[in-house]
């Protein structure tokens, strides 16, 4: 009796010593802009990369690094298929540290066939279109107080990240849902 309770003694401090490896924070990076794109032949807004930043840093002292996210869109019609979100560390080292790095990037939402989005910013498809410029950058704050309701609580609200992190051969996987706010 005494070894089965050893063993799971040894089991539980083993699974809870592999959790918290990293610690991650998602920030809002209001000095990044939206950035919307019109299509090739010019109809619409093809894309919106709506900004995303964390903070991340390791809890343990083992060498571990970001390897790459898998980005999950509560509205699949919005996913841009492969590389739905870009994420790098600011200072373009991968390996994390025991204090806060930045990762700055950017979701990419492919937009021009949703009807109620390309309603929305037909403003800056008309601005677009007036000053023959196929990219158009939009303040963060001016986005969201716009269209938080029509766009972001309607459409973007419920996507998910994991992130990817890997230390030799052991592998770390961390799920997040996005926030907006």
């Amino acid at each position: 009796m005494k070894f089965i309770c050893f063993f799971i003694l040894i089991l539980f401090v083993g699974c809870i010593s592999n959790k918290k490896v990293v610690t991650i924070q998602q920030v809002n990076n209001i000095d990044k802009p939206v950035v919307l794109r019109i299509c090739d032949d010019k109809t619409a807004i093809h894309s919106l990369l709506y900004p995303l930043s964390y903070k991340i840093k390791k809890n343990k002292n083992i060498d571990i690094y970001y390897l790459d996210n898998t980005f999950l869109f509560h509205n699949i019609a919005l996913s841009s298929g492969t590389g739905g979100c870009y994420l790098a560390p600011q200072d373009k080292n991968k390996n994390l540290s025991i204090s806060y790095k930045n990762f700055n990037g950017v979701i990419k939402y492919i937009v021009e066939d949703n009807d109620t989005i390309k309603e929305c910013l037909h403003k800056y498809y008309n601005e677009m279109i007036v000053k023959q410029k196929d990219t158009i950058h939009v303040s963060l704050k001016e986005f969201n107080s716009n269209f938080k309701e029509n766009i972001v609580n309607n459409f973007f609200e419920g996507d998910s990240i994991v992130l990817h992190f890997k230390n030799n051969e052991k592998w770390y996987n961390v799920p997040l849902r996005v926030s907006f706010n």
